[in-house]
Parts: structure tokens; sequence; C-alpha cells
């Protein structure tokens, strides 16, 4: 078979004058000029794309605190790996943060902050037998901690954010678990039996972690129950955090708790589809609006809580 190129001469053109604006004049960036301070270089920022849906994030976050309305972020490991736990507690200290649920990772990441005040890799050595996955103090004192603390009818968050605080470690100020169990921020911890290290270690029972995750589940679902015209925001979790979310909405809905006008966003530059399924569609439903950032979480949560900060100004310490 021939195939003829195909002419283009009956094509028809579309005046400009009749498209659209996709993009006005005024949404542009504008040159920074050096010294002008950072309420200007957020100025500078275009009004488009991700920096228009970190504003409007903003906006959302600015509105909810005004308005003594939930902010609950969700994160995995890598929030804390790239050293964003002294500006979390910092935004628990202000009160812009009013809770937290964080993957088992999350947590993992946290306790080791506050033991040493870095984060720590496995050895080759410990690659290749098996143990980099088994980090002793760790893995002790968060199962101690869970034990103890099912005793008391206390979920993961709380058990190890107390356990924390009776320490003597150096580096508590790091830590956004010991840091919310100081100012009364609600912490739920949902970790993945078989995926988190610490439910390995010798100390762990299955009982303890089952019940204290289930209850910590349960704070979460009564934090997303009070969440009407709230901020949700998902960090650095593409499986875990986004079911969990999910689900715990769905329980509040269940037992007739009314959930709406809830704002919702990922910062993650590897969202799986499921994830912006999850909680950019699902969760906001059926009036909010949802926002997806896609830059690295170790710049887009500094700009945008800074930018929260600047529009505060004074209304926070």
């Amino acid at each position: 078979m021939t195939v003829k190129p195909l002419s283009f001469a009956k094509m028809k053109p579309v005046p400009i004058a009749k498209r659209k604006v996709e993009s006005d004049g005024m949404d542009f960036a504008a040159p920074y000029r050096a010294g002008s301070g950072f309420e200007s270089f957020l100025c500078s920022l275009p009004n488009l794309g991700c920096a228009a849906d970190l504003f409007r994030l903003r906006d959302a976050i600015v509105t909810a605190h005004r308005h003594k309305k939930q902010v609950i972020l969700a994160c995995g490991g890598h929030v804390l790996e790239s050293g964003l736990g002294p500006l979390i507690c910092r935004l628990i200290e202000q009160r812009i943060i009013t809770g937290l649920a964080l993957t088992g990772a999350a947590l993992e990441q946290d306790v080791e902050i506050a033991i040493l005040g870095h984060t720590v890799a496995p050895s080759e050595r410990e690659l290749n037998d098996g143990r980099y996955c088994l980090t002793e103090e760790t893995g002790c004192l968060i199962n101690d901690a869970i034990n103890y603390g099912t005793t008391e009818n206390w979920g993961i968050g709380k058990s190890v954010g107390k356990r924390l605080l009776e320490s003597e470690f150096e580096h508590l100020e790091y830590s956004v678990i010991a840091t919310a169990e100081r100012y009364g921020t609600p912490v739920s911890v949902h970790p993945a039996i078989g995926a988190d290290a610490f439910g390995m270690h010798p100390a762990s029972h299955g009982e303890s972690l089952g019940a204290s995750s289930f209850r910590d589940f349960r704070l979460l679902a009564g934090m997303l129950a009070e969440c009407s015209s709230g901020v949700i925001v998902n960090i650095a979790s593409s499986v875990v955090m986004p079911r969990v979310l999910l689900q715990a909405l769905d329980a509040a809905r269940n037992v007739g708790k009314s959930v709406g006008n809830v704002t919702t966003a990922i910062i993650d530059p590897a969202a799986s589809s499921s994830a912006i399924t999850d909680v950019i569609e699902r969760l906001t439903r059926p009036d909010g609006e949802g926002y997806w950032l896609t830059g690295p979480d170790e710049i887009i949560v500094p700009l945008l809580f800074a930018s929260v900060l600047e529009a505060l100004g004074d209304e926070v310490g």
C-alpha cells in the first residue's frame, strides 16, 4: 500500500484573538532584586504551575489556622532524612500544625535523630549479612515504649513520645514526636509489619504492636473527623499514608461524621497514580481542593511554610 503525504492546503487556522487566555502577563515571574526580602522573592515567582499551587495551599493553611481548623501533616521517612524535623517541630510549637501522622519509617528516623542528632546508614557488611535493618537502640526504645504503652491504652505515637521525653537524649529538640507530646499535639504512627525494622526486633511483640497501631488508626480517624474546612498535606509517602488517610476518612464518614471542604496536597516528586487518586481526588470529595506539588520535599516544605509564616506575620510567635 502506498501512503501519500497529507496536504495541508485546506487547513483552517484559528485567529489568535479567539484563543482563551492560558496565562496572563501579570502571572509571569518578575526579576528578584537582591536584598529586597522574602516577601519580594515570593512576589517574584510566577503565579503558574507548581508555584501557583503552592500559593493556593499556603492560603488554605493560613485560612485554616485563622479559623482554628485542622492542619494535618502525614509524613514518610524521607521527610526526616531530609532534615525537616526541626522545621516541623517549630510549626508544632507555633500551633500551625495541629496533628501528625507518620509511617513506621518516619518513626524510626525520628527516634534515631533524637538519640544521635543525625540519621545513620548501614555498612556494607550489614547489608550483606541481613543486619542492615536492625538497629539495637532504636528497636529497644520503640518496642519497650510500645509494650508499656499498651498497658496504659496508648498508641504508638504517645508511647514513644512519652518515652523520649523521659530520656536524657541531647537532641530531643529535633524530634517531632517528642515535641508533639510536649505540646499536646496528637501523633499517630502507622507501621507496616514486615517492612519496618523495629517490628522485627527481638523486643517486638505482635500483640502490643497491633493494639497500639490500631489505636493510632482510630486516633487518625478522630483527627480527620474534625477536619472539615481544614488541610491535609501528605509528604513523601506514596504507599502507606495515602491509603491510611483515605481509610481513616472513610471510617469517620461511615460512623456519621460529616467531613467536607478539605484541602489536600501531595508533596512528592515521584507520587504514584494511586496516591494522587486517593489523596487529591478522593479525600477532597465532595467540595474540597487538591494539589500535587512535584518538587523535592526538602525545598517545597520549607518554602511553603515560610510563605505561611510570612502571611501570618505577628499572628504567630
